[in-house]
């Protein structure tokens, strides 16, 4: 795909390439990123004041934007000076123009709203286009078909469905075309929207986060779209690119895991000047950027729908459920060959780190869990 502004973007920040939601519920997943509470803590007490609140307090405008009603309604929306509801993606055919998509009208208005900023503030995007509506004009996505393949959809449907066995694969490749133009569109729009950010005077001095909520499978595991029952790669490994305006910040990327809550404690240090406190979930990223030499965490836990969880190492992702699945990593990265059955001994190995994980979520630092073994840790030989 052609992503030139992100690819600016990433040469200018830094990428997170081992950046892993904590959960697929947006509701549990903001809990995260505005509380800095992990998914699997569960409910231990009220939490602390949500991050915009506590931004707010320190002078600085915290203003929300989205096109999703249930963000702005969200516990801890309500310490925004200001939210701004945008229009509703529609499912209607392909735009004629880039103006005339979602994600062109709705960049307009916060390219708009960044234009009238003055002084400090914190704005906070949450746009739903890429699970809802592929509106890309029709050339986008054409320009990713090939001399012979048959002509892209010409729909804007976002499809969402298990693929049966004896589907046409031409269906696949439209979908992951019309993705491909989709994507094109989106960066198209933060190109513009790093224009304007140039033209006011703010690139300089203004930490800029692109972050994914939910990860879209395109035949992977024989689903396409959007879907919230599994835990599967291809949904929770999302981009996270900061760039920050932080001395001896590094242009670089890190194989580090790195969660959502990791996301409210860096917020914190940059916009609240308040460092959080270190956390086995929730840790200041601005160290790796720099980096500096700090203890990091070598397994981070997720928590899926009806009770499944799982667990990621250096060399192993476990996701429990009616039984267990074992996937060997890095190799195995679209998680085909499930080991379960062949290495019970990990598997239960991981499932009891996992419980061990979940029980010190609330109170252990970063480096406050026994070290893994070498199975654990580099894998089979």
């Amino acid at each position: 795909m052609q992503t030139p502004a992100m690819d600016r973007l990433a040469a200018d920040g830094f990428v997170f390439d081992q950046f892993l939601v904590d959960s697929l519920d947006v509701t549990s997943l903001y809990r995260s990123y505005w509380y800095g509470r992990h998914a699997l803590e569960g409910d231990t007490g009220e939490p602390a004041g949500a991050l915009p609140a506590t931004v707010g307090d320190r002078g600085v405008r915290a203003v929300l934007m989205t096109d999703d009603p249930v963000v702005a309604s969200l516990e801890g929306a309500e310490g925004f000076g200001e939210r701004i509801l945008l229009p509703e993606p529609r499912k209607i055919e392909p735009s004629r123009s880039v103006e005339g998509t979602h994600l062109g009208r709705v960049f307009a208005q916060i390219i708009q709203r960044l234009e009238s900023a003055d002084g400090p503030f914190f704005l906070w995007c949450h746009l739903s286009s890429l699970g809802r509506v592929w509106d890309a004009p029709w050339e986008m996505r054409s320009r990713y078909a090939e001399a012979d393949d048959p002509d892209p959809p010409d729909d804007a449907a976002v499809p969402c469905r298990r693929m049966d066995d004896d589907e046409d694969p031409d269906l696949l490749l439209g979908a992951a075309q019309a993705y491909a133009g989709q994507v094109t569109l989106l960066d198209l729009c933060l190109g513009a929207f790093s224009d304007a950010l140039a033209e006011a005077g703010r690139e300089n001095d203004t930490a800029l986060a692109l972050v994914g909520l939910r990860g879209l499978a395109l035949g992977e595991h024989r689903y396409v779209g959007p879907t919230e029952d599994r835990l599967d790669g291809e949904l929770v490994h999302v981009p996270l690119i900061l760039r920050v305006p932080v001395p001896d910040a590094a242009s670089a990327r890190s194989q580090q895991f790195v969660q959502p809550p990791d996301l409210h404690a860096t917020w914190l240090r940059l916009l609240a000047e308040r460092p959080s406190t270190r956390r086995l979930a929730a840790a200041d990223l601005v160290p790796l950027i720099r980096d500096d030499l700090v203890p990091w965490r070598d397994r981070i836990g997720l928590r899926g729908p009806e009770g499944r969880c799982a667990l990621r190492t250096p060399a192993w992702y476990l996701t429990t459920g009616s039984r267990y699945q074992l996937f060997a990593k890095p190799d195995d990265r679209w998680e085909i060959n499930d080991l379960a059955d062949r290495r019970p001994d990990v598997a239960e190995k991981l499932a009891e780190m996992l419980a061990d994980y979940q029980s010190k979520l609330s109170l252990a630092a970063v480096d406050g869990l026994p070290p893994l073994d070498d199975v654990l840790r580099l894998g089979l030989e």
